[in-house]
């Protein structure tokens, strides 16, 4: 339920209002007219004058910033000929700021989070390849590896199974691995995943032709045993 929805449930302020004042109210002088208002819509002008020891004339004027600012409205009762005046467009105003305020913190939470993230995929980085690189990495290595996240986009793990394939073929630099990047992502490898399905479906076929160059040696073999056994190769 909203402060606007709750308004003359509880005659006790909320404390957010009282936080919030200056963003809701034109002056605090302003706000103590609001506040006899809220205590009794009926109240004339100059009763709130003598009330705050000020002029009816400063009271109307500060009503007409409390209108303007659209945090008190003013209706004339035809029938009693007397104002009232309704306070509740404050705690609109109130419910708003509130509502905005919530959202910025939402999303400034967001923010952190992916800060968060990018800032350890990073670290994982940087303790990968510190101890690969030769004479450790630079500050421009380090500015190129960001660069591979934020850029490129290429998924951390997949970065350092790149770097794995480098450090297997004892060619670890940089370039290299970027080359082997660019090329994962020309074959549609952009993923870890990917990579461990591509090495598994490369040593199944390797595997394959293995098993058909066996069978076809251990096949002529035997028939040239038995061309030697039946006296094939001696015939005339």
């Amino acid at each position: 339920m909203t402060y606007y929805e709750q308004f003359k449930k509880n005659i006790v302020l909320p404390q957010a209002i009282l936080t919030h004042i200056l963003d809701i109210f034109p002056t605090l002088v302003s706000f103590n007219v609001w506040l006899y208002f809220y205590g009794n819509e009926s109240l004339a002008p100059s009763q709130i004058a003598a009330f705050l020891q000020m002029t009816t004339a400063e009271v109307n004027q500060e009503i007409n910033l409390l209108t303007d600012s659209e945090t008190l409205t003013a209706e004339f009762d035809e029938s009693t000929g007397e104002m009232h005046f309704d306070t509740r467009p404050a705690f609109a105003k109130l419910d708003h700021l509130l509502a905005a305020t919530n959202n910025q913190a939402s999303i400034s939470d967001s923010e952190l989070d992916n800060e968060t993230e990018t800032v350890s995929d990073i670290a994982r980085l940087i303790a990968a390849f510190e101890p690969e690189m030769p004479g450790g990495l630079t500050p421009i290595n380090i500015e190129e590896l960001q660069k591979w996240l934020s850029d490129d986009k290429f998924e951390v793990d997949l970065i350092l199974q790149a770097l794995r394939e480098a450090a297997l073929n004892r060619k670890v630099s940089l370039p290299y691995i970027r080359a082997i990047l660019r090329n994962w992502r020309t074959n549609g490898i952009v993923t870890a995943r990917d990579v461990a399905d591509n090495r598994e479906t490369r040593e199944m076929r390797q595997a394959e032709q293995q098993s058909d160059t066996t069978l076809s040696d251990d096949y002529f073999n035997s028939v040239d045993s038995l061309r030697k056994a039946w006296g094939y190769d001696n015939a005339q």
